[in-house]
């Protein structure tokens, strides 16, 4: 008794390797954001909890003014160390799950070049054109994606090197705060 295999189970299983890295990779950015936001919760319950004692064993009014204004550049601080280590992560996330989609992708296309190739060889006489067509087919569908993913990493590079000239940018012209008091 003579058994075939399905020649589409193993790109069917190249897709269902790929859903779950992807998901895995998506899920280990969410748990680093999580504890990113974790500990910035953590932290400002701690500094809340120690600038509201300070400010009660505060009694003299000009100490009290001195020590608000000196509240304002750590918090300016921590919430830009947080806001680009969520970048970071992001970042790291994004490039993971898109290393593994062209990882995937290259194997998908070996897969369909030997899928072809083994077509080719139990094909009737007289279909060899329609397989010189799909090899061109498939060398076009290679070098397109080749060339989107090298716009794709051009992108992501310029997105990156303008984010850090915004961020250096945000942090040494950041003024700080003043408060203003209205007349009674």
């Amino acid at each position: 008794m003579k058994t075939t295999t399905n020649p589409a189970l193993p790109a069917q299983n190249l897709m269902l390797d790929l859903v779950h890295t992807i998901s895995l990779k998506a899920i280990e950015g969410t748990e680093k954001l999580i504890a990113l936001q974790l500990q910035a919760s953590r932290s400002l319950l701690e500094d809340m909890a120690s600038q509201a004692q300070a400010l009660a064993d505060l009694k003299d009014p000009q100490k009290l003014a001195t020590h608000l204004s000196s509240m304002k550049n750590p918090a300016s601080e921590k919430i830009s160390a947080y806001a680009r280590q969520a970048y970071e992560i992001s970042t790291e996330t994004r490039d993971a799950i898109t290393e593994t989609i062209q990882k995937h992708i290259h194997e998908g296309q070996e897969v369909t070049q030997a899928w072809i190739e083994t077509a080719a060889k139990t094909a009737p006489a007289g279909s060899e054109p329609m397989f010189a067509a799909a090899r061109n087919a498939m060398s076009l569908v290679r070098s397109s994606l080749d060339h989107a993913a090298k716009v794709g990493q051009q992108a992501a590079a310029s997105q990156k090197a303008e984010s850090t000239d915004s961020h250096v940018l945000a942090t040494t012209t950041a003024k700080p705060a003043t408060r203003t008091r209205k007349a009674a």
